[in-house]
C-alpha cells in the first residue's frame, strides 16, 4: 500500500523535454487568426489605412459629429513612425484585451468606445471655443479620435475583466499616462486620451466587468514600483512639456524651462543705469530662445530619473534625493514666481503660447501648479517612505556628500576665475563685488534664473563658456555621483558583514531559521573568540535576534554571553528570539525567562508516506491534481519566463489585499526574497500551464552542507484547485528524499501552540499571547497555518523567546511588532488595531 501510494503522490514532473511546446513556439497563422480575429482586424485596419494617408500625403480635419470622419480617425495615423509605434500597441492592447473580455466587447470598446470619446471631445471643443475661449487648456480637439484614444478605452474596458492586480496596475498606469500627457503636452490627441479613461471604465461596466477598484492592499514591492512611477513621471513630464507640449497645457510651463532664455546676439543689451538693473529692452529681448544650451536644466530631472530607479530597487537613500530634487524644483519655481515682474510674465506668456491667447493669469497659473506638483511628490514620498527599506552605509553617504560639495566648490571657483579674467567680455563690466554676490546662481541651470537676477551677461564665445561651463560640469556630476551613490547603495548597512556571515553558515550549522539572516535588513555580531555569529535588529532598544548563533561553533557557550555583553556595551537590552530547544540550553546559564512564541513543524523525508488515516487529505489531493492534470516543478527564480513571474507577482499581491494588516517580513517571507539563488521554488500549473500555486524553500544547513530545506512562502490563487498545498508539499517531500535530505520544516507558526497540556498551568504571559493569537487569527491566520500543518502529522517543536526582565514585555513586544512591520508609526498602529478589531466584532455577533 505504502509504495503504491509513493507512485501515486510523485506527480510527473513538467520538464522542458516534456513540454517542447511551450519552449518553441510555432508560427500557427491559421490558429492565430481564429484565437484573435478582432486584434488582426483592428490592426489591418490602421495599417490601411494610414498607409493609404501618408503615400497619398492627405490631409484630415474630421468635420462636426461626421461618422464617416469619426471611424477614420480612429485606424488613422500620418506618421511612419507613430504607425509603427500603434501597431505594436494594437497587437499587444487588443490581443491581451480579447483573450481577457472576448471579440465581441474588444471591437465593442475600440468602436463604440472610440465613437464616444471622439463625440465628447468635439463637444468639448465647441464649449472651450464659444465659452470660454479665453482659457487655454489644450489645442482645439478638430482632428477626431486617434487610435492611442481608442486603445486606452480597450485597455481601461479590459482591466474590468482583469485580476485585481493587474486591474489596477491598468488603470492606473492609464490614468498616470492620460494625465501626464494632457498636463504637460495638452495637443487635442492627450485631450481625446483623458476622455478615454472615464468612456473605457463606463464600456467594461456595460460590457459586463467588475466594478471592483483592483487590490486595496498593496506589498512592499508594489508600493515601490508605484513610488518609482511617480518619481519617473515627474522626471519626464518637462521632457514631455519640452518635445511634445503644445503650450497650452497646465504645466507646459516647464517646457521653457528646458531652454535658456539667454540670447547674445549684437545689440542685445542696452544702456545699464546705476542701479545695475537691466532695462525693459533687455527684458523683453531675454525671453527669446537658446534651445541647445538650455538642456542643461534636464540634468536634475535626470537625477529624479535615477533616483527612480533606486526606489524601485528598495534604496532609502534614491528616496532621500527624490524629495531632495523636488524640494529644489518647488524652491526654483516659487522664486521664478515670486520674483518675477509682470512685464516678464508677459514675454513668458507669449512665448508659451500656442495660439493666440497669451494671458499673464495663465502663466501665473502654471507656475502655481508647477510649485506645487513636486511639493505634493516629496510629501508622497515622506509618507510611503516604510516601503523603500535599504539603507546605504555610512560610507556611501559620506562619499556622495563628498562628490557632490567638491563638484560644488569646483564650479564655483571655475565661473569666479573665469569670469574675473574675461570680465571684459561681460556687459555690464561686473566688478568682484557683483561677481562674488551672483556666484551661487552659477550653480542654477541658466533656464532656471529668473531675468532679474541677471546683473550681467556673456557677450562673445568666451564669456558663454565661462557662463555655461560651471552649472553643467557641476550637474553632471551630480549624476555621476547619484548613480554611483544608488548603485553602492545596493549594499545594506551590513553588506561588508553578510559576506562573512554566509561564509559562516556555509561552512558550519544554524538553524532553520538561519538563512533568513542572509536577507535584507539585520546586522550582525560576530564572536571574537569563536567561528560563529548573531543577526538582530534594533529598535527601541532591543537588540532581537532573528533566531541563534549559526557557523561551526555556535554550540560554544560563549557565544550568547558574549552577544550580551556587546548589546550592554551599546546600552541595548538582548532579546533572543525564535530559538530554538539547543539554543535555550546553551543560554541557560543567563537565568534568564523563556516563553514559547512559536511552534515549527518537521517531516523525515526519509521515512514520511501519506499512508494513514490522519493523511487523508493528503492523498485525496494527490490523486485529484493527477485527475486535474496539475503538475509541479522544481525551479528557481532566475529560471523562470518573465510571464511566469508575473503570475507569481499576481498570486502574491492578491493574498496581500485579503489581509487587514500589512505584508510582515523578519522572520516572515515574501517575493522579495524569491530571487535568491538559494531559495527553492515548487510551482504547480494547471493543465493550461497557468500558475496556480506555488512555494519557496530555504536552505538549512549542517555541518558544512545543506541537510534539508524549510518552507517559506506560500500562496495560491482563489481558483486554484482545493488541497493544492497538500499536493505540493506532498511533492516536496518526495523531492528531498530522492536528494538524500535529511531535514524538512513546514517553519513555524507564529504564536501557536500544538499540545498546550493543561490550561490552567498556562502563565499569564502564555494566556496574554493566546488572547494576541486569537485577534490577530482574522487578519492573518497563524491558528488556521498551524492546523493545516497538522494533516501531515509532523513532529512539532516549540520556537521561545529568551529575555531579562519580564517588566519589558510590552516594550519586547513594540520592539518586535515594529520588526515584523517596519515603518509603523502610532497613528498607523492604530488604524491597524482598528481594523483588526472589526472582523473580530463581526465574527462575534
Amino acid at each position: 500500500m505504502v509504495a503504491v501510494m509513493d507512485k501515486v503522490q510523485a506527480a510527473p514532473e513538467v520538464t522542458p523535454a516534456s513540454r517542447p511546446e511551450r519552449r518553441v513556439p510555432r508560427w500557427d497563422v491559421p490558429g492565430l487568426v481564429r484565437r484573435r480575429p478582432g486584434t488582426l482586424g483592428v490592426t489591418m485596419a490602421i495599417l490601411v489605412v494610414s498607409v493609404t494617408t501618408i503615400v497619398t500625403q492627405s490631409t484630415f480635419e474630421a468635420g462636426p459629429f461626421d461618422l464617416r470622419d469619426m471611424l477614420l480617425a480612429l485606424v488613422r495615423v500620418d506618421d511612419p513612425l507613430v504607425l509603427l509605434a500603434t501597431v505594436v500597441l494594437a497587437l499587444v492592447v487588443c490581443g491581451l484585451a480579447e483573450g481577457l473580455m472576448g471579440t465581441r466587447r474588444l471591437l465593442a470598446a475600440f468602436v463604440g468606445g472610440g465613437l464616444l470619446v471622439c463625440a465628447i471631445g468635439e463637444v468639448i471643443g465647441w464649449f472651450e471655443d464659444n465659452v470660454i475661449p479665453e482659457v487655454s487648456l489644450n489645442v482645439t480637439p478638430d482632428t477626431g479620435a486617434p487610435p492611442i484614444a481608442a486603445l486606452l478605452c480597450v485597455a481601461i474596458a479590459a482591466s474590468c475583466f482583469a485580476s485585481p492586480l493587474w486591474r489596477r496596475r491598468i488603470r492606473i498606469g492609464g490614468v498616470v499616462l492620460a494625465v501626464t500627457m494632457f498636463l504637460y503636452a495638452a495637443s487635442a490627441s492627450d485631450l481625446y486620451t483623458l476622455i478615454a479613461l472615464p468612456v473605457g471604465m463606463a464600456a467594461g461596466l456595460v460590457l459586463g466587468g467588475t466594478r471592483a477598484v483592483g487590490i486595496p492592499r498593496s506589498s512592499l514591492r508594489e508600493k515601490r514600483v508605484l513610488l518609482a512611477a511617480l518619481t519617473a513621471i515627474t522626471a519626464i513630464g518637462p521632457v514631455v512639456a519640452t518635445l511634445w507640449g503644445s503650450g497650452a497645457g497646465v504645466l507646459s510651463v516647464y517646457s521653457w524651462l528646458s531652454y535658456d532664455p539667454l540670447n547674445v546676439a549684437d545689440g542685445l543689451v542696452c544702456a545699464i543705469g546705476s542701479t545695475g538693473a537691466p532695462c525693459p529692452s533687455f527684458v523683453a529681448t531675454y525671453t527669446e530662445l537658446q534651445p541647445a544650451s538650455g538642456w542643461i536644466a534636464a540634468l536634475p530631472q535626470l537625477v529624479l530619473l535615477i533616483a527612480a530607479w533606486g526606489i524601485l530597487r528598495g534604496r532609502r537613500g534614491a528616496l532621500h534625493l527624490a524629495v531632495a530634487v523636488n524640494a529644489l524644483t518647488f524652491v526654483a519655481m516659487s522664486v521664478l514666481l515670486l520674483l518675477s515682474e509682470t512685464d516678464t510674465l508677459e514675454q513668458l506668456a507669449t512665448v508659451r503660447a500656442a495660439y493666440d491667447v497669451a494671458d499673464v493669469w495663465q502663466t501665473v497659473v502654471g507656475m502655481v501648479v508647477g510649485a506645487a506638483l513636486p511639493l505634493l511628490v516629496a510629501a508622497l514620498l515622506i509618507r510611503f517612505r516604510s516601503a523603500v527599506q535599504v539603507r546605504s552605509t555610512p560610507a556611501v553617504r559620506r562619499a556622495f556628500v563628498r562628490t557632490v560639495a567638491i563638484a560644488g566648490l569646483g564650479a564655483l571657483a571655475l565661473a569666479l576665475v573665469g569670469i574675473l579674467v574675461a570680465s571684459a567680455d561681460f556687459r555690464p563690466w561686473p566688478n568682484v563685488t557683483t561677481v562674488l554676490a551672483t556666484l551661487p546662481l552659477r550653480l542654477v541651470p541658466p533656464s532656471l534664473l529668473p531675468p532679474e537676477a541677471l546683473v550681467f551677461v556673456p557677450m562673445t564665445g568666451f564669456a558663454q563658456a565661462v557662463w555655461y561651463l560651471p552649472p553643467l560640469l557641476f550637474w553632471a556630476s551630480v549624476v555621476a555621483a547619484t548613480a554611483r551613490f544608488i548603485v553602492r547603495s545596493a549594499a545594506a548597512e551590513a553588506a561588508p558583514d553578510r559576506e562573512r556571515a554566509r561564509s559562516l553558515l556555509a561552512a558550519g550549522s544554524g538553524d532553520t531559521l538561519g538563512h533568513m539572516t542572509l536577507w535584507e535588513g539585520n546586522v550582525y555580531w560576530f564572536a571574537a573568540e569563536a567561528e560563529a555569529a548573531i543577526a538582530y535588529r534594533v529598535r527601541g532598544g532591543f537588540a532581537v535576534t532573528l533566531g541563534g548563533a549559526f557557523g561551526p561553533d555556535r554550540d560554544d557557550p560563549s557565544v550568547g554571553a558574549g552577544f550580551v555583553a556587546f548589546c550592554e556595551e551599546h546600552g541595548w537590552t538582548p532579546v533572543f528570539y525564535s530559538v530554538d530547544d539547543a539554543e535555550r540550553d546553551r543560554l541557560a546559564p543567563l537565568g534568564w525567562s523563556a516563553l514559547q512564541v512559536a511552534e515549527e513543524a518537521f517531516l523525515d523525508p526519509q521515512t514520511w508516506t501519506p499512508a494513514g488515516k490522519k493523511r487523508q487529505d493528503v492523498r485525496t489531493a494527490t490523486n485529484r491534481a493527477v485527475r486535474e492534470g496539475l503538475t509541479a516543478r522544481w525551479a528557481r527564480w532566475s529560471e523562470l519566463s518573465f510571464f511566469d513571474r508575473g503570475q507569481i507577482r499576481a498570486i502574491s499581491e492578491a493574498w496581500v489585499s485579503d489581509k487587514a494588516i500589512p505584508e510582515m517580513g523578519f522572520t516572515l517571507g515574501s517575493t522579495d526574497q524569491l530571487d535568491d539563488p538559494e531559495v527553492r521554488l515548487l510551482i504547480a500549473r494547471d493543465g493550461s500551464g497557468r500558475i496556480t500555486a506555488f512555494t519557496s524553500w530555504i536552505p538549512i544547513h549542517r555541518d558544512g552542507a545543506i541537510a534539508g530545506y524549510a518552507l517559506d512562502v506560500m500562496r495560491r490563487r482563489d481558483d486554484a484547485m482545493p488541497g493544492v498545498m497538500e499536493f505540493l508539499i506532498g511533492n516536496a517531500v518526495e523531492r528531498l528524499r530522492e536528494d538524500g535530505m535529511t531535514v524538512m520544516s513546514l517553519s513555524g507558526s507564529p504564536l501557536a501552540r500544538h499540545s498546550v497540556g493543561d490550561e490552567g498551568a498556562l502563565g499569564p504571559l502564555d494566556r496574554g499571547l493566546d488572547v494576541i493569537s486569537a485577534l490577530l487569527e482574522p487578519a492573518y491566520g497563524f491558528r488556521s497555518l498551524a492546523n493545516f500543518k497538522k494533516k501531515f502529522q509532523p513532529d512539532f517543536a516549540p520556537l521561545w523567546m529568551i529575555y531579562p526582565d519580564a517588566t519589558q514585555i510590552p516594550a519586547i513586544a513594540i520592539a518586535l511588532v515594529r520588526c515584523y512591520i517596519p515603518g509603523l508609526t502610532l497613528r498607523s498602529a492604530a488604524s491597524l488595531a482598528a481594523q483588526l478589531r472589526r472582523p473580530r466584532e463581526a465574527a462575534s455577533r
